[in-house]
């Protein structure tokens, strides 16, 4: 198992470590987490009320929930660019990428959330 783990590269093991640390820190900071992720994609949902609106026993679990779910993101990722380093050689340009496919990640999340509880 540890030579499998020396032979990942470098954003496979950063993406592996990522997924169980947000993971982690999406329940042990009791949502902080899910609505730190709501603020950048937040333009996204003008149609539906803010944050401040929001009540009922749906946002607790919701803000936690996105919090941890975020962490699959990294896994997506990970493996995006895993297979992107074939066709895209600059560095900049997959890091980029993965920065996009996180954002869009915590976007979706949280369009499923905002979809099915406000309206």
């Amino acid at each position: 198992m540890i030579e499998f783990w020396t032979n990942l590269s470098y954003t496979t093991k950063f993406s592996v470590i990522a997924f169980f640390a947000t993971g982690a820190l999406g329940i042990v900071s009791m949502g902080f987490l899910g609505l730190a992720l709501y603020f950048p994609v937040s333009f996204l949902f003008k149609s539906y009320p803010g944050h401040n609106s929001w009540h009922g026993d749906w946002v607790w679990p919701a803000v936690i929930g996105v919090g941890m779910f975020w962490s699959f993101g990294f896994l997506i990722a990970g493996t995006a660019w895993h297979y992107l380093t074939e066709h895209i050689p600059s560095v900049v340009v997959l890091r980029i990428v993965y920065g996009l496919i996180l954002y869009a990640w915590a976007a979706l999340l949280w369009w499923g959330v905002i979809h099915n509880n406000v309206g």
